[in-house]
């Protein structure tokens, strides 16, 4: 049925809504991930819906999203506020992380030397960052290129949640040039191993990746 210009009008509204309320909710996520709103902050509902120009309406269904993904919480009496770092949620993430990746290479292991030019050339822009947002948005395309034979729906969808909750640790992270410089290193042992077809040492190289990271986000939030 061909639908009536009301029909599409209010389709058109739809998808803008739509469109509008993701953009809020990523603009709200930035500025948990930055460090903007800070761990432990009690979130102002209405200065927040003067500074980003919206209602209280799709402000709320913005941070009842975020809630969902572990970056805020929400309670009866104080309202939202912004979800402490946590050194129990990177020691619980970033195993569970590096296992399913590793299943995903493992199980693409066949199909991944066509990879290499394309995750050389991500690497070597990784390694030119000069943001910590800009880092994390080439260290997610790597890892998910790596990922990208697997052909895992369920698979990808975990990764995909689990790096979400991950995001404000990795920002943490790649603030320090150093650590980022020691992750593209360890992602050039990674594709040398590929290269070799050295399965077994592909892997161990990329556990290797995860569990640098893990602990070197514990040591800067003061935990051994």
């Amino acid at each position: 049925m061909t639908p009536t210009p009301a029909n599409r009008n209010g389709e058109l509204r739809g998808g803008k809504t739509v469109r509008v309320r993701a953009r809020l909710r990523d603009t709200l996520r930035d500025l948990i991930v930055t460090g903007a709103l800070a761990g432990g902050e009690k979130l102002n509902e209405m200065k927040l819906s003067r500074q980003l120009n919206t209602s209280r309406t799709p402000l709320r269904e913005a941070l009842l999203n975020l809630e969902r993904e572990g970056l805020v919480r929400s309670d009866l009496r104080r309202g939202f506020t912004v979800e402490l770092l946590s050194a129990r949620e990177v020691r619980e993430t970033y195993p569970i992380l590096a296992q399913l990746e590793i299943l995903a290479v493992r199980n693409s292991v066949r199909f991944l030397p066509a990879l290499l030019p394309k995750l050389v050339s991500i690497n070597d822009a990784f390694a030119r960052a000069r943001s910590p947002s800009r880092a994390i948005d080439l260290d997610s395309l790597w890892h998910d290129t790596l990922m990208s034979q697997s052909k895992n729906a369920r698979l990808a969808t975990l990764v995909a949640n689990l790096r979400l909750v991950i995001r404000r640790y990795e920002h943490l992270y790649m603030a320090e040039a150093d650590l980022t410089a020691i992750s593209v290193k360890q992602h050039r042992a990674v594709i040398a191993a590929l290269r070799r077809g050295n399965l077994e040492g592909t892997l161990e190289a990329l556990e290797e990746n995860y569990r640098f990271g893990m602990e070197a986000l514990l040591r800067k939030m003061g935990e051994e």
